[in-house]
């Protein structure tokens, strides 16, 4: 049996070997896949402008071929988290590996009272090789200011 100071230099090696094969292995290994298909959609900026507000959305298509069409059924739910309005937001076409960016105006509204947007479904999800629930099934929505999105 080895001396604990030598069973400990020991393991200490091994452990770092470890993390130098699987270092170099890393990179190598993450070439060969492809990333998750993904769409991404962003509440980038809310802007009033007098009774209207005005919703700025960015998107990223990374489902791997172009959307023809894109059109989201939304929730939009008060800072009390009552449902104010349903509403279409329709991002058009949205070329595959592109960003985009949409803005939306919501009359008689006060973003100030815009507290959450649910996006509850695609209505139109179209492109090449899409079955049509490719947009919601990877949806990645997030928010760059003061009000909460989900899908």
């Amino acid at each position: 049996m080895l001396p604990s100071a030598m069973r400990h230099a020991f393991l200490m090696k091994l452990v770092l070997l470890q993390a130098v094969a699987l270092a170099v292995a890393g990179p190598a290994s993450a070439e060969g896949q492809t990333p998750d298909p993904s769409l991404s959609i962003e509440i980038n900026k809310a802007e009033q402008l007098e009774a209207t507000c005005r919703l700025v959305f960015m998107t990223h298509n990374g489902l791997g071929t172009d959307l023809a069409e894109l059109s989201l059924e939304t929730v939009l739910f008060d800072t009390e988290g009552g449902v104010e309005r349903f509403t279409l937001f329709d991002f058009r076409d949205v070329p595959a590996g592109k960003m985009r960016v949409r803005q939306f105006d919501l009359p008689d509204t006060q973003c100030s009272n815009i507290g959450k947007v649910l996006i509850n479904g695609a209505s139109a999800c179209a492109g090449e090789g899409l079955t049509g629930g490719e947009c919601i099934e990877h949806l990645d929505a997030t928010s760059r200011i003061d009000m909460e999105i989900s899908g």
